[in-house]
């Protein structure tokens, strides 16, 4: 899409290749006053190339002006092309600023990643406490109930045994164990 921004600067960019193209026609002009003023020095007509050699030089100073001018244009051109690019970096930080703005506020600030964090420590804790109670620290699980219940029923084999003397036949059998 052009708009008046572009449109411009193709109306500048014209406007130099318009004083390119005059300033070479002046320089043709000058080279031509050039040969003339020659031609008429050899033929010892003095006034005449003294006339030329004026024209040449007024020539020459248009060409100076026209190449100032150009260096204005062109100076012009390349701070407007350069404005163009800082206006697009200044837009492009600005929606960069306004987006880490919104994800830092949809994170909830440093106060709410401090917070997840600790509670991500006592679901930790929480699920460490489960797995030692599961794995039978600090407390009694039913693998050891099991256990518990053959210690009992070897410890009633061994009174037996004791009291009558010899390997007792016991009534009791002992409880399978577990896989």
């Amino acid at each position: 899409m052009v708009d008046d921004d572009d449109m411009a600067m193709l109306d500048l960019k014209s406007q130099r290749d318009q004083l390119v193209s005059r300033r070479r026609g002046v320089e043709a002009r000058v080279e031509k006053a050039d040969m003339t003023a020659r031609s008429l020095v050899k033929s010892g007509q003095k006034e005449r190339a003294m006339l030329a050699l004026r024209m040449k030089k007024q020539y020459q100073q248009l060409v100076l002006d026209s190449q100032g001018h150009l260096n204005r244009l062109e100076e012009l051109i390349d701070n407007i092309e350069m404005a163009r690019t800082q206006r697009t970096t200044v837009e492009a930080l600005k929606a960069g600023t306004a987006m880490l703005r919104k994800i830092q506020q949809d994170i909830g600030g440093a106060d709410q990643v401090q917070r997840l964090l600790g509670e991500q420590e006592e679901a930790m804790e929480a699920q460490r406490e489960i797995a030692a109670a599961l794995a039978g620290e600090g407390g009694v699980s039913a693998e050891d109930e099991g256990m518990l219940a053959e210690y009992a029923c070897l410890q009633e084999e061994a009174a037996l045994q004791t009291l009558s003397g010899g390997p007792a036949a016991s009534s009791a059998e002992l409880p399978a164990q577990p896989a």
